[in-house]
């Protein structure tokens, strides 16, 4: 059976009104089951409410409409989806006898793993620079305001510092929303912005929707940044699965950094301007490796 993927018939505009109709249809079936749940069972203020409530969003919101979409416009929802196996320059379309051969797999891993330990200081740094370019006006405390509500659910569930707790924090704080966002902003948005836009002008695209979404607006440059290596981490594993794994690793560490601090959210930072500075050098080797390894497997493309 062929490949088939209605939204190259479709064109642009009605497969991202229908991704909009399916994500408007999933959020307000998943969330009013969340809110009906949580309001009987917890009640919307308790850590437990907020967590349960939290995940019935994330399902509808991130998770379920880039499943169903694919499912309704393709033939083989996860190719669709890019989610292939790492590296994956050995299957189509970069396939080709004359390619040159991949090096072993676990140089991705370490490329990968590079990325990810350099982009804890990246982000680190872009944070300290955010807290340098922020007015102190009537606008921006608003802002703050905004940020504010966000960081104190956040810190509601993270004050629960039991086994069980962490357990489902992990679930609903760290894979969730990596697995979720990266079908949604990477998985879908990205690829249909990338018909229109364009490769580079998609993966910025995605990563303003990505950082939009957060509703951390003061937080917006470090999630910016993020957005957009996310992107082209999937360019240069050339699969869902390498931000897949970026994502995750990334608010991990973000979740058991504020579980080693006793429960408390780590939202600013307290790393000294020459170390992150420094952390840049890993982010680059990565960056370097992993696009070195997939500019020398895809050349034949490019000729």
């Amino acid at each position: 059976m062929s490949y088939t993927d209605k939204t190259l018939q479709w064109g642009n505009a009605r497969s991202a009104m229908t991704f909009f109709l399916v994500t408007l249809a999933s959020l307000a079936f998943f969330g009013s089951i969340g809110m009906t749940f949580v309001n009987k069972t917890y009640g919307l203020t308790s850590p437990e409410g907020m967590r349960w409530f939290q995940f019935s969003v994330s399902l509808g919101l991130f998770v379920m409409p880039p499943l169903i979409f694919a499912q309704l416009v393709s033939s083989n929802p996860s190719r669709f989806l890019d989610l292939r196996f790492l590296p994956t320059y050995n299957a189509a379309p970069h396939a080709r006898k004359n390619a040159e051969n991949l090096p072993p797999k676990w140089h991705s891993y370490i490329g990968l793993a590079l990325i990810s330990f350099g982009a804890f200081f990246a982000i680190d740094l872009l944070a300290q620079f955010n807290q340098y370019i922020v007015p102190d006006n009537a606008y921006f405390q608003g802002l703050k305001d905004q940020e504010a509500t966000v960081t104190e659910t956040l810190q509601t569930l993270l004050s629960d510092t039991t086994v069980l707790a962490l357990l489902a924090n992990a679930m609903v704080m760290v894979l969730i929303p990596a697995f979720g966002e990266e079908f949604f902003f990477r998985g879908v948005l990205q690829k249909l912005f990338h018909r229109t836009i364009g490769f580079r002008g998609a993966v910025l695209a995605s990563a303003l929707c990505f950082a939009i979404a957060h509703q951390q607006p003061l937080s917006f440059i470090p999630l910016l940044f993020m957005g957009v290596l996310l992107g082209y981490t999937k360019l240069w594993t050339g699969s869902l699965w390498g931000p897949i794994l970026l994502h995750s690793i990334n608010n991990g560490f973000a979740l058991f950094s504020s579980y080693a601090a006793g429960g408390e959210l780590q939202n600013e930072s307290t790393m000294a301007l020459g170390w992150s500075i420094a952390g840049l050098i890993p982010l680059a080797l990565g960056i370097y490796w992993l696009r070195l390894i997939q500019r020398k497997h895809t050349a034949w493309l490019r000729k």
